[in-house]
């Protein structure tokens, strides 16, 4: 018998690394709907606040190596330069709820946004853009009929950019005179950009449409904000939004975006079998 028991320690022992092993999947990572809009020669500007200050008109380009942030961007933001010319925004925040923490980025204009801007091209002033060192760190889906595009975190940290010790700016071989003269002969015709300062409303909801349902439904509304003050709860289906109807979850936000801050708002949902109007006056969002 004794043989038998050492067998069946043995046995025990060679299967434990395995069970060890077997350890459930990871939870998905939560995705971001990230709001954009095209500049005429397509490129995609999305907007962000740095260390609560903005917002700010960023380009994605995958071209980038970096994070390029305009001096006067930076400056306003409380981001300063080091002798290589990097600084460090305490706070990276994407509209759309994407947040960096120490995000590294160049403090330089490019000539390309230089001469963009001078010629009035975006339609809003361009503060920087968003490059690879960030870009990296998300799978993003886009597609071109809406205005919101999906950011997914992957569990991956690209390295740091190398090439970049001295200044963009003195490595284009001239290039970045392009876009001095842009900005002159922007400035002779007439184009100039239009800074997008106005702080948009938030209202705090979560809406999804609900298969055979007649209204979207709210799916979640943000403890302390706007609406849940006013005393939406979810479940509640909206009927009307400023006393207009609406049919599913998209209509409610193309209205939604067309609020400022502190602009007031008038719900009608419906609760079981009660119909109500909801009032209250949206928060400050980017």
């Amino acid at each position: 018998m004794k043989p038998l028991w050492s067998s069946a320690a043995l046995a025990v022992l060679c299967l434990a690394p395995w069970a060890r092993a077997a350890e459930p999947p990871k939870p998905e990572a939560k995705s971001f709907e990230v709001p954009y809009r095209l500049t005429a020669f397509k490129h995609i500007v999305v907007r962000a606040k740095i260390n609560g200050k903005g917002p700010f008109n960023f380009i994605l380009d995958t071209g980038a190596p970096a994070l390029f942030i305009a001096p006067e961007a930076a400056k306003k933001a409380g981001v300063e330069p080091d002798a290589k010319g990097w600084g460090v925004c305490d706070r990276l925040e994407i509209e759309g709820g994407v947040v960096l923490p120490k995000a590294k980025g160049r403090i330089e204009k490019p000539f390309q946004l230089e001469g963009i801007n001078g010629l009035g091209l975006a339609g809003v002033e361009l503060h920087g853009m968003i490059g690879y060192n960030v870009l990296a760190r998300y799978r993003m889906e886009i597609d071109f009929t809406k205005n919101k595009m999906v950011w997914t975190p992957l569990d991956w940290e690209p390295k740091s950019p190398v090439g970049l010790g001295e200044s963009v700016r003195g490595a284009t071989g001239g290039l970045e005179v392009m876009g001095t003269i842009m900005k002159y002969l922007g400035a002779l015709a007439g184009a100039k950009t239009e800074p997008d300062y106005t702080l948009r409303g938030f209202l705090g909801v979560e809406l999804f449409d609900k298969e055979d349902a007649e209204y979207p439904e709210v799916k979640s509304v943000l403890a302390g904000g706007p609406a849940a003050k006013a005393g939406l709860k979810a479940g509640d289906e909206v009927t009307h939004f400023q006393g207009r109807s609406v049919q599913n979850a998209d209509d409610v936000r193309r209205f939604a975006l067309k609020l400022k801050a502190d602009d007031p708002v008038k719900l009608t949902v419906r609760r079981g079998k009660e119909t109500m109007e909801i009032h209250f006056k949206t928060g400050e969002g980017l």
